[in-house]
């Protein structure tokens, strides 16, 4: 008896556990497909995972969109697909959809003011709906016949949808194909863009996609060459766009490449050696040398001979100003009394010989050392007398 008690736990626990997943599987409210219908991820008769792979195995470049086209940069020439997307939500608050959509359309447009300034720039949009879509309404054909009422798209000459439909309300266009004297699939233009208009989505499914000239459609709604997007964000589907994509479509894509060689770059010469290895003691000799020593290669590349001299020998004139405080005539004096005068100067565009130079120089370098000494001597002339006075 005290072992049943001890699994008394267990048990509870198993049963928890088994009504706990009971109740989720007959739950009506829980979705219990992993991909809704029409969804490009739907391997079933009810997807269009087929008319993905079919355009991308064709070379198309074919991309799910799973965010607004507003915050989607879509391309200027770009063909988007919007294969029956969720339910609008009613105008009237009072109104219940049949179907709950979490996607936000609008509630009167089919479509927006930004996808329709999109699609004026040279995008192509094709709705393709069963039913309301906004202020597009859909009915049952009265005739299970399609015809070609318009000749465009050679190849496309034949449709077998499981139910025919027709369209009403539509924006002004042009009929392309119609069920009796109603419109099935209608094409608008607008600006350098269109519009396509479709009552027969199932022909884009899966299971429907190989019949008639279903696939021939498909061609000629995303042609080669245009970047091709199935809208998934009208299933559902949420996503945003990263800091690198936002980047790529403000042309930054070149930048951020290079950015990521130059890593690569630097990360290889920080990790290949070149030559022995370096002592990591640290320099001890002072870099005033080392500028020092620059500068003079400067000055003697860039400076004629004679004028390098006219430098040092103002830097002399400027030295005794500050050391002494005269102005003017008297410092020209006290620059005289210290460095004699220069011999004469050479004719105009003519440097100095280097014997001249060397000597020239070492005349300015006494007039400094004299100045130097006259300095020292002038400090040392208070000590002195105070030294008679003691």
């Amino acid at each position: 008896m005290s072992r049943w008690i001890a699994r008394l736990p267990w048990v509870a626990g198993a049963i928890f556990v088994a009504a706990s997943v009971l109740w989720i599987s007959r739950d009506s409210r829980i979705r219990h497909e992993a991909f809704r219908d029409y969804s490009i991820y739907n391997a079933s008769a009810k997807g269009l995972s087929l008319a993905y792979r079919y355009l991308e195995s064709t070379g198309r470049s074919v991309q799910p969109l799973s965010r607004p086209v507003e915050r989607a940069f879509l391309p200027a020439n770009g063909v988007l697909l919007r294969i029956r997307p969720e339910v609008i939500a009613p105008e009237s608050p009072f109104e219940k959809p049949p179907i709950p959509s979490p996607v936000a359309e609008p509630a009167r447009y089919p479509f927006t003011p930004e996808e329709e300034e999109w699609v004026r720039g040279g995008g192509r949009l094709v709705i393709a709906v069963d039913r309301a879509y906004g202020t597009i309404e859909v009915e049952s054909a009265s005739t299970a016949i399609l015809r070609k009422v318009f000749p465009v798209w050679p190849g496309v000459e034949r449709l077998d949808p499981p139910a025919a439909r027709t369209l009403r309300r539509v924006p002004e266009g042009v009929s392309l194909f119609a069920a009796a004297s109603e419109p099935a699939i209608v094409r608008s233009r607008r600006g350098a863009g269109e519009i396509v208009l479709c009552a027969l989505p199932e022909i884009f499914q899966n299971g429907t996609l190989p019949k008639a000239d279903h696939l021939a459609l498909l061609d000629r709604l995303a042609p080669a060459g245009r970047p091709v997007f199935f809208d998934e964000h009208a299933h559902g589907a949420e996503g945003r766009a990263g800091t690198v994509e936002i980047l790529r479509q403000w042309g930054f894509g070149p930048f951020l490449v290079l950015i990521g060689l130059s890593a690569l770059v630097s990360f290889w010469r920080r990790r290949v050696r070149i030559g022995p290895e370096e002592d990591d003691a640290r320099e001890t000799r002072i870099e005033a040398v080392d500028f020092v020593d620059s500068l003079s290669l400067l000055y003697r590349r860039m400076l004629p001979r004679r004028h390098a001299l006219m430098l040092y020998a103002k830097e002399f004139e400027r030295a005794v100003g500050v050391q002494t405080g005269l102005r003017d005539a008297a410092l020209k004096a006290r620059v005289a009394e210290l460095l004699p005068p220069r011999p004469a100067r050479p004719v105009k565009g003519k440097d100095l010989p280097v014997p001249e130079f060397e000597r020239e120089l070492e005349l300015i370098n006494s007039a400094f050392r004299r100045l130097n000494d006259a300095k020292r001597s002038g400090n040392r002339r208070p000590a002195a007398a105070g030294a008679r006075s003691a």
